[in-house]
């Protein structure tokens, strides 16, 4: 850590005025969340294929933007200017998207997009720590995640607002894009204006024990806070990952290849064979955040009182479950009203689900990992689960083109079985490994 001295409280306080471009930012964000299925199988009346086509392009972008933003702004050492270029670049390309007349135009921008978005993700928290006493980065890197989150479930509500003042209106799809394209010029020039450069600088590799959480399992755009990326350039630690921890994160790879081959075609169900509207596919979006913002803290409490093994079989256990029963849905065609608020609300608890999962997840691989691999190590789960997201978003496409929704289902919910089952054979590893590195860590301590 360089430049390590005191900050006034007072200062940091007025600093943190910039937290509201991030509020902006992620307005628009949750705007967009419902769009990639409502615009491609509304506006472009194209089929699921095209869904998870766009969604795994979409991650491919943000997994290769996400590493080599968060490089290049390390190696320049500087914030500001990644904040303005994701804002700016958001806006540019968003805005792009009133002049599309093919679906092909749609996907590129969407890329594009994604890229552009992700430049602002890796500096953030770095600017939120940088400006505060070290004392108060948990609280204040907490406060800022709470802060984004709820901008984006705003702007969930916001999108289901317009949607039911403008119901059946094709064209107001487009505008949505319009819309949140403006959010974010609003985001720049509130960044712009309220945003310091930070005089200190601190490393990542610093910083090992504040948790990076990015990986979102549904379609969505919701650039979020990351702290530890893989690095491309610099000295590499000399201290190799163990066998265990590369096998875990393989398969928190595999479960979320699993979540994607549910929740990407999932809007499609309910779109095409519901015939649901427009704002009862916001509404579903809407709970599953609502959902995830209720549960984050509770599961955060819960996994410290209980064990990881508890926080993570029981929610898993549940997922397999729902997965397999929602495949009788499509299977006996039960497309009746009474099913459809059985199918959002299922969408809706997923979301409280989740915060189980990704919170005992990244928590495993921090302990599973020792000291001076931990950054390394999230940095590796960030990007590995987002494979998971691009296979997973492209194959059920084709899958639920080809063999229809329920097998589509089974096959998401065996998968994750079979994730499950390899954590529970893990579990004893897990521990033994945890074990070590704790005692390897307060032996450096203490010297």
């Amino acid at each position: 850590m360089e430049n390590s001295e005191q900050i006034p409280l007072s200062y940091s306080k007025r600093w943190r005025l910039w937290y509201s471009s991030y509020i902006t930012s992620n307005l628009s964000a949750g705007l967009l969340n419902p769009m990639i299925p409502l615009f491609i199988s509304i506006y472009f009346d194209k089929s699921v294929i095209f869904v998870g086509i766009a969604s795994s392009l979409s991650s491919i972008s943000s997994v290769i933007a996400l590493i080599l933003w968060g490089n290049i702004s390390d190696n320049v050492k500087k914030r500001k200017i990644f904040v303005l270029i994701g804002f700016a670049g958001s806006f540019a390309s968003l805005f792009m998207i009133a002049f599309i007349s093919t679906i092909y135009e749609y996907l590129a921008i969407l890329v594009l997009y994604q890229f552009f978005a992700m430049a602002s993700v890796p500096v953030s928290t770095l600017l939120v720590i940088e400006n505060e006493q070290e004392s108060q980065w948990a609280r204040v890197v907490s406060s800022f995640s709470a802060i984004s989150t709820i901008g984006t479930v705003f702007g969930l509500a916001f999108g289901l607002l317009i949607v039911v003042e403008n119901p059946n209106s094709v064209g107001m799809l487009k505008n949505i894009y319009i819309i949140a394209s403006i959010f974010y010029l609003i985001s720049f020039f509130l960044a712009l204006f309220l945003l310091k450069e930070s005089e200190k600088k601190i490393r990542r590799s610093a910083i090992p024990d504040i948790f990076s959480l990015r990986a979102f399992e549904r379609t969505r755009y919701a650039p979020t806070y990351v702290i530890h990326i893989v690095k491309l350039f610099g000295r590499k630690s000399t201290e190799k990952m163990s066998g265990q921890l590369r096998l875990y994160l393989f398969i928190c790879a595999l479960l979320m290849l699993g979540f994607q081959l549910f929740f990407t075609p999932y809007p499609i169900l309910l779109i095409d064979n519901f015939r649901a509207s427009e704002p009862e596919v916001y509404f579903m979006y809407l709970l599953n955040s609502a959902f995830s913002v209720i549960s984050f803290r509770m599961a955060s409490s819960y996994i410290k009182k209980r064990s990881l093994e508890r926080a993570m079989y029981l929610p898993l256990s549940l997922r397999i479950a729902i997965f397999s029963a929602m495949a009788s849905i499509p299977f006996f065609g039960l497309y009746t009203d009474s099913f459809m608020i059985v199918v959002i609300g299922v969408y809706g608890f997923m979301g409280f689900l989740w915060s189980f999962i990704s919170i005992s997840q990244i928590t495993t691989v921090t302990r599973m990992a020792s000291q001076k691999l931990r950054g390394r190590a999230v940095g590796y789960y960030n990007s590995i689960l987002g494979i998971g997201q691009i296979l997973g978003a492209l194959f059920s496409g084709f899958l639920v083109s080809l063999e229809g929704f329920a097998l589509d289902f089974v096959i998401s919910s065996a998968i994750v079985l079979i994730g499950f089952v390899a954590i529970i054979r893990m579990g004893s590893s897990i521990r033994d490994l945890d074990r070590g590195n704790r005692i390897k860590n307060d032996q450096a301590i203490s010297q």
